[in-house]
């Protein structure tokens, strides 16, 4: 289950839409160092994966939780696009 840090980035995230992403394609690394930026005190890196479900590893979960917002808005948004070249994410 989601801390309540994780469920605030991740509604922070939808209600941005990613619209601080400048347009073009970019990949989850530079996603990642975006949302850092925007959001800093929502992304907790003492925080992994593995401490909140089993199948985890030992990436921070918020990270986890900025894939689910665009695998979300990728069905919402015509200006996210998953690239189908793993790791890239086009904006729009």
């Amino acid at each position: 289950m989601a801390r309540h840090i994780e469920e605030q980035l991740y509604s922070s995230l939808i209600d941005a839409k990613f619209r601080f992403m400048a347009r073009g394609e970019h990949h989850i690394d530079d996603i990642y160092a975006r949302v850092k930026t925007e959001f800093p005190l929502l992304c907790d890196d003492q925080y992994f994966c593995s401490e909140n479900c089993n199948a985890g590893n030992n990436q921070s979960e918020w990270k986890h939780t900025v894939r689910n917002a665009l695998q979300r808005l990728k069905k919402l948004d015509q200006n996210i696009a998953f690239t189908g070249k793993r790791g890239y994410w086009s904006f729009g």
